[in-house]
């Protein structure tokens, strides 16, 4: 019983982490409820017995990739969100159904596979067949992600490095 209470309390951390991080305005909140989210996560992967993942959690996301990210929003302008531009939420309405979309797309085989018969399933608990099993289909899908991913950060590397020869070629015609 204490478990599940601890389940449910840290998702709810969780939870509550990552839609702070999505909502707020001030980059330095969002990037601290980030880490809120990182921490719970590592306490749900204690409940799940991996210490060393939940050590690498703590390590690598919450040590390595929140002090990075704050790092990073501490050298742009705009950091408290208070600049008077207003977002406006066009389309959120598709954004809403692509995710429904994607949810249900990722949990049909789950669905699927609850329907059979316990005769038919064969249950391995071990890790190395969950890694065959999340990473034999999509291999391909995940080396054009890497591709993309790639191509989108020497893109913002070079659309950054273009407004400042802009900006000094505005400056020497004046």
């Amino acid at each position: 019983m204490t478990q599940e209470i601890t389940f449910w309390v840290l998702a709810i951390i969780a939870v509550c982490g990552a839609l702070v991080a999505v909502v707020r305005r001030n980059l330095i909140h969002g990037v601290f409820a980030l880490m809120i989210f990182f921490a719970a996560l590592a306490g749900l992967f204690l409940l799940l017995l991996a210490e060393f993942i939940a050590a690498v959690q703590i390590l690598v996301y919450i040590g390595a990739v929140g002090i990075l990210l704050l790092f990073a929003i501490m050298l742009t302008e705009r950091v408290t969100g208070d600049d008077g531009r207003s977002i406006t939420a066009r389309g959120w309405f598709w954004g809403l159904a692509a995710a429904v979309a994607v949810f249900v797309f990722l949990l049909l085989p789950a669905i699927q596979e609850a329907d059979l018969p316990e005769s038919t399933q064969s249950i391995q608990p071990s890790v190395k067949a969950l890694g065959h099993k999340l990473m034999d289909p999509y291999v391909v899908t995940l080396e054009v992600l890497a591709l993309l991913l790639t191509a989108a950060l020497i893109g913002a590397v070079a659309v950054a490095q273009g407004a400042e020869v802009n900006k000094k070629e505005d400056s020497d015609d004046a």
